[in-house]
């Protein structure tokens, strides 16, 4: 696998030049490794997923002895604590389970996380961004990708696209003040 993440990383990073990727942890600890090598580049685990289906295996509760002590994402969200030493680790959980959310924040206070799942897939705004943020208001990335991919399929796209894009923005910092975390 190790041979594998090395190409993905390669391809990823030094030919296409992206900043970021969303990685599969399955792999374990050696196709996690080459992800972590350039400070300057980030990768975000799928720890815990929006998709109903993902309770399937990541609510799976797992423990060293054996006996089942936590649920399978929040010992993956612990590793990814471990796995971040450079401070370029990140975490997606989903809008759609806001108190597996608000556990994984809890346990990586100071990781980013990347939250979809709000809008189309029923995800709270509110709760994604109450429950996601760090002490400071900070370290979240709310996605609504549909809701603004999709805003228009007129050829007022891009501006319906831009408004959806506003609106989610504003709604943020709304919550965030609110909270009295926000920007300002």
């Amino acid at each position: 696998m190790d041979s594998s993440a090395k190409a993905y990383v390669k391809a990823m990073f030094d030919v296409w030049g992206f900043d970021a990727a969303t990685i599969n942890p399955w792999g374990g600890s050696d196709s996690i490794e080459p992800w972590l090598g350039a400070p300057d580049r980030g990768v975000f685990i799928w720890c815990r997923g929006s998709n109903p289906g993902s309770a399937d295996l990541q609510d799976l509760a797992v423990g060293a002895d054996g006996q089942g002590t936590e649920p399978l994402f929040l010992r993956l969200a612990r590793r990814s604590n471990q796995w971040s030493a450079k401070g370029n680790v990140g975490l997606v959980v989903g809008a759609t389970v806001p108190e597996q959310l608000a556990a994984v924040r809890e346990v990586c206070p100071d990781l980013p996380l990347l939250i979809p799942g709000v809008g189309a897939q029923g995800g709270d705004l509110e709760s994604a961004v109450v429950r996601g943020v760090d002490a400071a208001g900070r370290l979240a990335i709310i996605n609504s990708s549909r809701g603004i991919i999709y805003a228009s399929r007129g050829e007022d796209f891009a501006s319906a696209a831009r408004v959806a894009a506003s609106n989610l923005r504003n709604n943020i910092n709304g919550i965030l003040q609110a909270a009295g975390l926000g920007w300002g």
